[in-house]
């Protein structure tokens, strides 16, 4: 046989064992699909995160009455009468708190269905990975809201608002008010899932962790602005809290990453 003829032979040999090594380190399991199979996946995945939301806010909705007569009685005073301006205040007012209770529960099942359509091509540390993500934005939202109720929410309401009392009467609006709250608890539940997303980049290499601990000075500027966005406050006491809650948060993420 020619030698030219069997260096040829084993040259296409490591080719082709060459490829399949290059196929066989991919996501077994992973099949590619065209895009528009893709975005229409995508769209049916959140369309069921949609039915959840709504479907969470009308198993609430009956519960909303007593939700709003305990925010108003913790926070305001049960001496102080409500006051409605239109018709359809009231609903929208209940409709706004049932929107807090129905972000804690649809969070944990977008990140699910996410799992779900990037699932094929995970490998399996991911994939536990993901699923160690579904629980935790649940446990994170909660956290984050609690903090707005106990700590934000009466800073605002005590000390801002009833400085007013001995200037004027106060006669508080239902769906402002009620406005007001579910801002700061759907506001800091959807905050506090900042660890969670930023993990999430350095993982699918959106950013490098190194270059995050880099800009912590423009991160910190930006948590400053946020802060005075999420908690209007003239005394500036709850907008110190939520950009110290928000520093430690990001902190917080960047131990995550060298956890996981």
């Amino acid at each position: 046989m020619n030698p030219h003829n069997i260096g040829n032979q084993f040259q296409d040999t490591g080719n082709k064992i060459g490829n399949t090594n290059v196929y066989s380190s991919g996501v077994p399991g992973d099949v590619e699909e065209p895009l528009m199979a893709h975005l229409y996946e995508l769209r049916n995945r959140l369309a069921v995160v949609l039915v959840w939301l709504f479907l969470a806010m009308l198993v609430a909705y009956p519960f909303s009455e007593k939700g709003m007569l305990l925010v108003w009685k913790e926070f305001i005073s049960p001496e102080l009468d409500m006051a409605v301006y239109s018709p359809l205040e009231w609903i929208f007012a209940r409709l706004k708190l049932c929107l807090v209770f129905a972000l804690a529960v649809s969070i944990p099942q977008f990140f699910y269905q996410l799992y779900r359509f990037a699932g094929k091509g995970l490998y399996p540390h991911e994939k536990r990975f993901f699923l160690k993500v579904v629980p935790a934005s649940f446990l994170l939202f909660i956290l984050g809201a609690a903090l707005g109720y106990f700590i934000v929410l009466p800073v605002m309401f005590r000390y801002v608002i009833f400085y007013s009392g001995d200037v004027a009467s106060a006669q508080l609006s239902v769906q402002n008010t009620l406005s007001a709250v579910t801002t700061i608890l759907a506001g800091f539940g959807v905050v506090f899932q900042a660890p969670l997303l930023v993990v999430f980049a350095v993982k699918m290499g959106l950013v490098k962790y190194q270059t995050l601990k880099k800009q912590r000075l423009l991160v910190y500027s930006a948590i400053v602005t946020l802060s005075l966005f999420l908690s209007p406050d003239p005394t500036f006491i709850a907008q110190l809290l939520v950009a110290l809650l928000l520093a430690v948060l990001f902190e917080f993420s960047l131990l995550l990453v060298r956890l996981f």
